[in-house]
């Protein structure tokens, strides 16, 4: 069984739209991602920004406030 895995960016918008960082990381699924997302959302100086990821073609695939990326990971482990 062969794994696929895809290329992500993942950017950190600044509230006045400046990027603060951007990772690239290849990934097998949404799951990976979303598990992403929730490190970058948990980081002391995420509120107030968005994280934007895209994939390998350079669309937006996950666009998401960071206090709302943590509210979404607290829904899922309850």
């Amino acid at each position: 069984m062969k794994f696929i895995v895809t290329l992500y960016h993942f950017h950190i918008i600044d509230a006045d739209g400046g990027r603060r960082e951007a990772l690239s990381l290849r990934l097998p699924d949404m799951h990976a991602v979303w598990a992403k997302i929730a490190a970058l959302a948990s980081a002391r100086d995420a509120e107030g920004r968005h994280i934007r990821v895209t994939n390998e073609a350079g669309g937006i695939v996950v666009l998401v406030g960071a206090s709302t990326a943590r509210r979404l990971q607290s829904l899922r482990a309850a």
